[in-house]
């Protein structure tokens, strides 16, 4: 079985999927903050 790139959007769309695209990562993206972010106290996982 094969889609067209139409045919695959359509299906996607269908079942409630979106497009997406991952977004480029900042220049001024601070490592360390990053890192601690979700090791902070009183954060639900």
């Amino acid at each position: 079985m094969s889609y067209t790139l139409r045919g695959t959007s359509y299906l996607l769309h269908w079942l409630g999927w979106s497009p997406q695209v991952p977004q480029r990562r900042t220049g001024e993206r601070d490592e360390e903050a990053t890192a601690t972010w979700g090791k902070r106290p009183g954060r639900a996982r």
